[in-house]
């Protein structure tokens, strides 16, 4: 606002003088108008930001995945065609689980980290006998190719082992292909699935009848927050990162393939925050096997019991997840992919007709 101010002429009293005196600044109308923009500008700027974040991590994403195939074809072509498998059977006892992740370090460049694992060890029962302690420091070392970076949950945890001792393990949101899960094992060492890994298994590329660029290799899934909680909040944050600890009975099987959250909720009675955990063991419940009976990020939960396990891939992304092909190539399923096309996707040999539903990077 503009100042009037008056002077006398220099001897003449009664003449006055006057001029305008400026003020420098803004008055409060501007300045709140200034601030208006600002706030609409980044408004209308930070989805964007956003948006470009997210797609540089999916890209991140999406180059991990390539490497671990990579790492597959490479451990096939050492070992006579043959892929890693969940471990083998121990006698009177709990299978021996290394898991194809851990069998895959040397070819990722994790040599120093695979010295520090002797597959010799017994692992033992996971609710029976503590981790060796040759394994502590292996157990606990997080790697950077097996971590998805839009997955905000810590690589590592505390676990409680049988004894009561606590040991750090790392974890990893990317698991091998066990099956479709419609062949209903969902138990990674109770029998033969319809995918590449289980117990004892000796699949190759030969075994994939369907053709390796239409059968998984691997997928991914969100890592859990840990713990064991009875109650939990009914919404997608609980559903995503927690699995429901029940058993896969035909009443639940029907609940889950339905996408019934409502009719399955009263039936959970506590919660399980472990879904690949430990990325070093294979049969283990929290270990990176998984199976695809229920499709990308579906509204209901997975579920766990003992080392029994109904999965969905699962993910930060917007609208989809990355899996890796057995022909080595990366791709984007979305979660409104035919349910039928995505089962016959985790089979070997099923002799199924997969029609071009696959988004590529």
């Amino acid at each position: 606002m503009d100042r009037i101010v008056c002077q006398s002429n220099s001897g003449t009293p009664a003449v006055p003088s006057c001029r305008r005196r400026q003020r420098n600044g803004f008055t409060l109308v501007e300045l709140l108008v200034v601030i208006a923009i600002i706030g609409i500008l980044v408004g209308l700027l930070l989805p964007a930001v956003q948006a470009a974040r997210e797609a540089a991590r999916r890209m991140s994403c999406s180059n991990n995945m390539k490497q671990i195939g990579l790492a597959l074809h490479n451990y096939a072509s050492v070992y006579r065609e043959r892929f890693p498998n969940a471990g083998y059977a121990w006698p009177g006892g709990y299978p021996n689980d290394y898991s194809p992740m851990a069998k895959l370090l040397p070819f990722l460049e994790q040599q120093a980290l695979t010295d520090l694992i002797d597959f010799d060890l017994y692992l033992g029962h996971p609710a029976i006998a503590d981790i060796p302690e040759g394994l502590h420091e292996a157990a606990g070392t997080a790697v950077p190719s097996y971590l998805c970076p839009s997955d905000p949950e810590s690589p590592t945890h505390i676990m409680t082992m049988p004894s009561g001792a606590d040991l750090v393990i790392a974890g990893t949101n990317y698991a091998m292909n066990q099956g479709s899960g419609m062949d209903e094992v969902f138990h990674p060492s109770f029998d033969e699935a319809d995918g590449l890994c289980w117990v004892g298994a000796k699949t190759r590329f030969a075994s994939i009848l369907d053709g390796t660029t239409h059968t998984l290799a691997f997928a991914e899934s969100l890592r859990g927050p840990s713990g064991s909680p009875t109650t939990l909040a009914k919404n997608s944050n609980t559903t995503q990162v927690y699995r429901a600890a029940l058993s896969a009975d035909a009443a639940t099987l029907t609940l889950l393939d339905n996408n019934d959250l409502e009719g399955l909720w009263p039936t959970i009675p506590s919660w399980n925050g472990n879904r690949l955990s430990f990325w070093l063991r294979g049969c283990s419940p929290d270990g990176p096997i998984m199976n695809g009976r229920l499709t990308p990020n579906a509204t209901v939960p997975d579920t766990v019991r003992g080392s029994s396990k109904v999965t969905a891939a699962r993910s930060h992304h917007t609208g989809g997840v990355t899996v890796g092909l057995c022909d080595g190539s990366v791709q984007f399923l979305t979660d409104s992919i035919d349910r039928e096309v995505y089962h016959a996707l985790w089979t070997r040999h099923g002799k199924e007709t997969i029609t071009n539903e696959i988004a590529s990077h």
